[in-house]
């Protein structure tokens, strides 16, 4: 089969979702497969991005402008032009992967997967939209949720739509594993380009308070929306505090997470981080939002605070202090849970490809 895998994903840096993409490819043409990409043009001042580079050099890679009035179109006439057979479709909005479906073939298999919560709470609104789905989207296009606690609100809101989970996997081969962090400071990371869902401004709340008692400063990486993230900071405060940094995100993550004591997670909504686990991999004291997604990976020892409690955070924080010294992580939790290959052969078998 001719597999084409549609993606919006645009970050800067490779991050963990491409060596999927490689594990995935991999797994495919052992069985016989061919894969095409078509990733997202969204930067035009830069045609590729640093992980682009070597990804082309080794897979049939296309950019498409995401944002076009002819994307939908477009792709509709790649699939036809390349003889595509499925199409999988991440960080791709539904209402276009539903309409290219319309327009393409109709012997070709479409997949979405679904990274976020697909509502906050049910309202009027997210009702609004439920309906919408019901009336205008593809019912026959498979949703895979990254997490099994994403799968009820996406079955809220693409009704009569087959909606299956196929957990996050780990590259591990690019990390390097500790059962602690040997960080003489008490640093904390958090990643965080959205300011509010990623809890950015409780973290910094926290940050501030805490460092009245102990030395603690707070690093936030923020992949995009840094420039607009820094106003909304010095609004506030009338400048960047000095217990906070903010970073752009580096292609040697493992050196980032060496760096830090802890790594925080404040989101009050989720996929399902790659990060927490890579963290706790690499030995960082790890304190997360109780959120579902947060908390359905299972890594023993973790600290949780109650989602959106400054009071809660600071609770923990000071806990994870005071456990600096004496906390030890599970290495082999991560190596049996989360290896690619267990989530590649997963999604063959969901795409019937197997």
């Amino acid at each position: 089969m001719r597999i084409l895998e549609l993606t919006g994903f645009c970050a800067n840096y490779g991050s963990n979702f491409i060596p999927t993409l490689e594990c995935l490819d991999e797994t495919c043409q052992k069985l016989g497969h061919d894969l095409f990409y078509i990733f997202s043009d969204a930067n035009p001042s830069q045609k590729f991005f640093e992980w682009e580079i070597p990804f082309s050099n080794r897979h049939n890679t296309s950019l498409f402008d995401f944002g076009s009035k002819n994307f939908e179109k477009n792709v509709a006439n790649y699939i036809i032009e390349h003889q595509i057979d499925v199409v999988h479709g991440d960080f791709i909005r539904s209402i276009q992967f539903s309409n290219i479906k319309k327009m393409s073939p109709k012997h070709v298999k479409f997949y979405q997967h679904i990274h976020n919560s697909m509502y906050k709470t049910k309202n009027l609104y997210e009702f609004c939209k439920r309906i919408r789905n019901l009336l205008f989207l593809d019912k026959s296009i498979l949703k895979i949720c990254c997490s099994e606690s994403l799968v009820p609100s996406a079955e809220y809101m693409f009704p009569f739509s087959k909606v299956v989970s196929c957990k996050n996997a780990i590259e591990l081969n690019r990390l390097e594993p500790s059962e602690r962090n040997d960080c003489s400071t008490f640093n904390m990371l958090l990643f965080g380009h959205n300011y509010y869902v990623k809890g950015v401004d409780l973290a910094i709340e926290a940050a501030i308070e805490l460092n009245k008692k102990h030395p603690v400063h707070l690093d936030i990486v923020m992949s995009n929306n840094m420039e607009k993230n820094k106003r909304i900071i010095i609004e506030k405060y009338g400048c960047i505090p000095s217990c906070i940094s903010i970073l752009e995100p580096v292609s040697n993550v493992v050196e980032v997470y060496k760096n830090h004591k802890v790594f925080l997670n404040a989101s009050i909504e989720e996929g399902m981080s790659y990060a927490n686990i890579e963290a706790y991999y690499c030995g960082n004291l790890c304190v997360y939002s109780d959120i579902p997604q947060n908390k359905e990976p299972g890594l023993p020892n973790v600290i949780y605070f109650t989602s959106g409690s400054l009071d809660s955070l600071i609770t923990a924080i000071n806990c994870a202090y005071n456990k600096r010294e004496s906390y030890v992580n599970d290495i082999n939790y991560v190596v049996n849970n989360f290896s690619l290959q267990s989530w590649a052969d997963k999604m063959v078998k969901l795409m019937n490809l197997n």
